[in-house]
């Protein structure tokens, strides 16, 4: 079955935890059993996004608003930062390629880690902040007005509205993710069975999912060697 609405994507986790959505254990907590399946689906997609960026896909990728300004400052926080988008999944970058870009596509700085913040120059780093996660700037970083953060974003909140953002041969992936998520929950049925089945169909979906997630990198083959005439 393609999963190509979010009827059938919802069938499809429901049947792989072998439930229905008026089951009662689903509302023990006082959520509504649409609430629970939706939660789940938003887990699952998400986790089987990060899956799928960390097997090479290029997916869900946009470049962030301009940043103008920076909070903070060298002599008083040891740095300037900024939020990240509300919407960030993962930097479109590590410490071989930055993810800060300036307007024409240049990128700028060198990512380090965290606790490497007593450099000065035109580096930066991720930490967590009071309200998320945070992009920092070394002291003395010269950096550039305006400049942009590419990154990967976060599928939408599952509703029964909302748009899928996820290439149709993987969906299964995320409905398997959403199973296994739900799989530390007390109202999923069955036992041991139910839950190699829910780790089995994850394997399969990985499977597959990583063929499109890496389309130019296939196993490389033995070359042969050059044949001139009827000569090896």
């Amino acid at each position: 079955m393609e999963l190509d609405s979010v009827a059938k994507v919802r069938y499809a986790f429901l049947r792989l935890v072998d439930t229905e959505a008026d089951d009662p254990d689903l509302e023990v907590h006082g959520e509504t059993a649409t609430d629970v399946i939706y939660v789940n689906l938003t887990r699952g997609f998400r986790q089987a996004q990060r899956w799928m960026i960390g097997q090479g896909y290029d997916g869900w990728r946009k470049r962030g608003s301009a940043i103008t300004s920076w909070s903070g400052s060298d002599a008083t926080t040891g740095g300037t930062y900024n939020a990240v988008p509300t919407d960030f999944l993962k930097a479109y970058g590590d410490k071989s390629r930055s993810a800060l870009v300036k307007t024409n596509g240049d990128r700028w700085g060198i990512e380090v880690e965290p606790d490497d913040d007593l450099r000065k120059g035109d580096y930066y780093y991720y930490r967590g902040g009071s309200s998320g996660q945070e992009i920092w700037l070394a002291r003395g970083a010269s950096v550039p007005s305006p400049v942009y953060l590419e990154y990967h974003y976060t599928h939408p909140t599952w509703t029964s509205s909302v748009t899928i953002d996820f290439p149709m041969d993987a969906r299964a992936l995320g409905v398997a993710y959403a199973a296994n998520s739900a799989m530390q929950d007390a109202w999923l049925p069955g036992g041991p069975e139910l839950e190699v089945k829910i780790s089995r169909s994850l394997g399969f979906a990985q499977d597959e999912a990583r063929r499109l997630a890496r389309p130019s990198k296939s196993t490389r083959q033995m070359k042969k060697p050059a044949r001139y005439g009827a000569s090896w």
